[in-house]
């Protein structure tokens, strides 16, 4: 057991945040928690890890228990460098170190008298830092910085980067920690797909029990194998990853719901049958029977359901041409920085494709002259006929701040009766008065569903989305998800939920290093497609030119997954890349074997008695170890 809670009850005041709240973590566990906003998610947290303090009930660790917290939008402070900062989780096995060289430096002065004291505790030493593989804690804390993407702020002072930097350094801090239990509230939230793939895997590796509080659905789905749903002040368990919860949760709400109205049914029977035969003596005791069951009756719950979700129709009169949009050798520079290099992607009619790609590659600037005229120099943009376009700005600034609701509404769609206008605007939530709420004090997730309302409004063919899912909670996420595959229009997106993406897609467009590569597929297509690549970049340079039939299917293979393909330049550089990457990888190994044989000899009798070949030995670790370092470090930044 890594931690137990047992009735658990808090509150702020006299509102309950949640109560009567019991649940184990056990090793293995890889626990989601989920639930709307204010639902107590974080809250529960807190008093796990004694930041609040629980009004009834108890929460107990395991006596070999320790916790690492990531909190949400984490403050993390240091003067010193993230490389520095990260490196401190090791103080032990740097003290270690430290150790050995100074006890190699007395036994190579040593009188025989003390030698075999030194060489007894040179063992110990030894053994300790092959348990706890202390020569590689460099090499670890570079892993994970290139992991999260922080290359960049390798020698940064922590106390310089953003706050969504310094989040990633804490969370980088506790991966290296690995505390027998890891609590991550939002961990997702400024990383990009690629990072998070890297995040993904790295956890699934871990041996430490996890709680994950994330609306990332596509996070909870690879690596939960249970669930705990935060509802009405109690807590849900569900065996299962996301994808299985939802299945559960409504197969459960079902059965409830049946049971309930079984239930009532059988009350309203039992009280009719009372009322009509008490009054009379020759029924009476009967009667009283039925009071007596219907007092001893264990009540069935009827089964709170979640908020109404909203509900999105997106719909348009007449189908555009066969091709909706052609982009050609779009180039875009900013100063001297090439954003955008001979860009072309082509979507068709009902297409529904993804644009991906890391933070700063240029998906908002595509977007920005795809619906903006543009000199003709910097490329061609070819609407088709009758199309009509319809774009979702992720931020919503074309919303009026001085309007109300039902005017902002309106004025997209002047043709709506005002029935229709607040009838559409109940769908999506702006019920009663909400209709009238000045849109500028609109919170977030409310201005995404008008936003959302305004483009249902509209005869549009073609939508252009910029980050749907911003602001949304998880029932509005799927609320969209479901309108926008069963929209047979064209859409082009941006998103950063895997999620959406996959459920939505039907191909993603890369966009990387300036140009575009288009994926046939959602994105789990996208990404096996991706590694397929890689490996048979790989095999291809272990076989060398002589495999030159097979680069040729290869090369076949990569064109029919991509639109825009490779140059022979570039395909060159990944060969000689994965062939340097080879070469790497067999010395390392040759290293390691190497470092292991010296070893091995610095447990023998005779060896250890030799104090002279000790010190020669020890020397050529220390070689081994720095020549191991290095190959590292350009390993891992060849795999950028």
């Amino acid at each position: 057991m890594v931690l137990n809670i047992n009735g658990a009850h808090f509150r702020y005041g006299a509102t309950t945040v949640f109560s009567n709240v019991s649940a184990e973590i056990n090793e293995g566990d890889r626990i989601g928690i989920v639930g709307v906003n204010g639902a107590g998610k974080s809250t529960l947290l807190n008093c796990i890890v004694g930041e609040l303090t629980l009004f009834e009930g108890s929460i107990n660790k395991g006596s070999a228990t320790s916790i690492g917290y990531l909190r949400q939008n984490h403050q993390f402070e240091s003067n010193a460098t993230v490389f520095e900062e990260l490196l401190r989780v090791f103080d032990y096995h740097k003290k270690l170190l430290h150790e050995l060289n100074s006890v190699a430096q007395q036994m190579s002065n040593a009188k025989q008298d003390d030698y075999q004291r030194l060489s007894q505790r040179y063992d110990r030493l030894m053994a300790e830092i092959n348990r706890t593989d202390a020569y590689n804690v460099e090499i670890k804390v570079n892993t994970v910085i290139n992991g999260m993407g922080l290359r960049v702020f390798h020698d940064s002072c922590v106390n310089t980067l953003s706050g969504g930097e310094k989040t990633k350094v804490a969370l980088c801090k506790l991966l290296l920690e690995q505390p027998n239990l890891l609590i991550l509230d939002e961990p997702t939230n400024h990383l990009d797909y690629k990072t998070l793939d890297w995040l993904e895997s790295y956890l699934a590796g871990t041996r430490s029990a996890l709680l994950i509080v994330s609306h990332d659905r596509y996070f909870l789905d690879k690596l939960c194998n249970k669930i705990w749903s935060m509802e009405n002040g109690t807590l849900y368990p569900y065996n299962g990853n996301y994808t299985q919860y939802t299945l559960l949760r409504q197969q459960y709400i079902e059965r409830q719901t049946k049971l309930y109205e079984q239930q009532q049914k059988q009350i309203d029977k039992l009280t009719d049958y009372i009322a009509r035969n008490k009054v009379r003596a020759s029924t009476a005791n009967m009667a009283k029977s039925r009071e007596k069951q219907l007092e001893r009756m264990q009540l069935v719950d009827k089964p709170q359901q979640y908020a109404i979700p909203p509900r999105f129709v997106f719909q348009y009169s007449s189908a555009p041409s066969e091709k909706v949009l052609e982009v050609s050798n779009l180039s875009v520079k900013y100063g001297e920085r090439t954003v955008l290099d001979k860009c072309n992607l082509e979507v068709n009619r009902g297409n529904k494709i993804a644009l991906m790609g890391l933070n700063g590659t240029g998906k908002s600037t595509l977007l920005k002259h795809i619906l903006n005229p543009l000199p003709q120099e910097m490329g061609a943009i070819v609407y088709g006929k009758n199309v009509r376009t319809g774009y979702y700005d992720q931020e919503n600034n074309n919303l009026l701040s001085e309007l109300n609701v039902m005017d902002e509404l309106w004025q997209h769609n002047l043709r709506l009766s005002q029935t229709e206008v607040r009838s559409r605007l109940a769908t999506v939530g702006f019920v009663g008065e909400d209709a009238f709420k000045q849109v500028g004090v609109l919170s977030g997730g409310e201005r995404a569903r008008l936003g959302l309302c305004i483009l249902t409004a509209l005869d549009n063919n073609f939508l252009i989305l910029d980050e749907p899912t911003n602001h949304l909670d998880l029932m509005s996420r799927g609320a969209l998800e479901s309108a926008l595959q069963k929209y047979d229009g064209t859409i082009l997106f941006v998103s950063h939920d895997r999620y959406f993406v996959n459920s939505i897609a039907t191909a993603v467009a890369e966009l990387e290093n300036g140009t575009i590569t288009v994926y046939n597929g959602n994105y789990d297509n996208f990404v096996t497609t991706k590694k397929s690549m890689m490996q048979t970049a790989t095999n291809d340079s272990t076989n060398g030119t002589a495999g030159q039939g097979k680069n040729n299917s290869s090369a076949d293979k990569n064109k029919s997954c991509n639109s825009s393909y490779r140059s022979a330049k570039q395909r060159a550089q990944s060969v000689n890349i994965a062939n340097r990457i080879k070469q790497i990888e067999k010395r390392i190994v040759e290293i390691e074997a190497q470092e292991q044989a010296i070893n091995e000899q610095l447990t023998q009798k005779d060896v250890v008695n030799n104090y002279v070949l000790v010190n020669s030995l020890c020397k050529q670790l220390e070689e081994l170890k720095q020549e191991s370092d290095t190959l590292y470090e350009e390993w891992e930044g060849l795999q950028q």
